[in-house]
């Protein structure tokens, strides 16, 4: 007897209503995979970077972009990663502008960049901006938790629309956490990074040529 027919079997016998915590476990087992898979994915793309540095090639924009894109999935300017591979600890550098990089609005005829949402311009919001995703993890872990247990305690379509809002619920806690690293990047060095980029940043001479 394999795992499908015991289930089926403890369904047969505690009614439909197992039917849910089970749907809810599997999922949460997959998504946990997928997390993990996604985690594996990222070192096998440190790898390849790895294999594929060359810091003879640093002055080809193109090559510059691809590649730093490859391992960091952002889409960061030639001129902004050779200022990341000026400071004294590059690989972080990278990494703190790969996570600020969202927030940011990119100007590609200055080149400049600047605060995409008001709220992240003020240094005190920006300061408790950072506990938020925490915070929001919780609200959203609670409230799956409770939908859980009432799709446990009611019949038909309320059943499942509590199981529903408990899965939603739960990815939504998941990637508020998976994400809470650029708002503490915002905080801590958001302001810094945007004083950097603007002071080496030149017009791009196709913008001279079009004026």
């Amino acid at each position: 007897m394999d795992s499908i027919d015991v289930i089926k079997d403890l369904i047969a016998a505690s009614g439909p209503g197992l039917l849910i915590p089970v749907v809810l476990f599997a999922l949460l087992f997959y998504a946990v995979r997928g997390l993990f898979g996604l985690h594996g994915r990222r070192s096998q793309h440190r790898r390849e970077f790895l294999e594929h540095w060359d810091p003879k090639r640093v002055d080809d924009d193109l090559w510059l972009e691809v590649t730093i894109r490859h391992l960091y999935g952002k889409p960061l300017p030639a001129h902004v990663i050779r200022t990341a591979l000026s400071h004294p600890h590059a690989s972080q550098a990278l990494l703190d502008l790969s996570e600020l990089w969202s927030f940011l609005d990119y100007d590609p005829e200055t080149r400049s960049v600047s605060w995409q949402h008001k709220w992240h311009r003020n240094r005190t919001t920006r300061g408790a901006l950072r506990h938020w995703p925490v915070v929001r993890y919780f609200l959203f872990a609670l409230t799956s938790m409770a939908a859980a247990y009432y799709a446990t305690r009611v019949e038909g379509i309320s059943q499942w629309a509590f199981a529903a809002l408990a899965l939603i619920m739960g990815a939504a806690a998941f990637l508020s956490l998976w994400h809470s690293d650029a708002e503490k990047v915002a905080a801590r060095t958001g302001e810094a990074w945007i004083e950097r980029i603007n002071a080496t940043s030149t017009p791009h001479p196709l913008s001279d040529n079009a004026t």
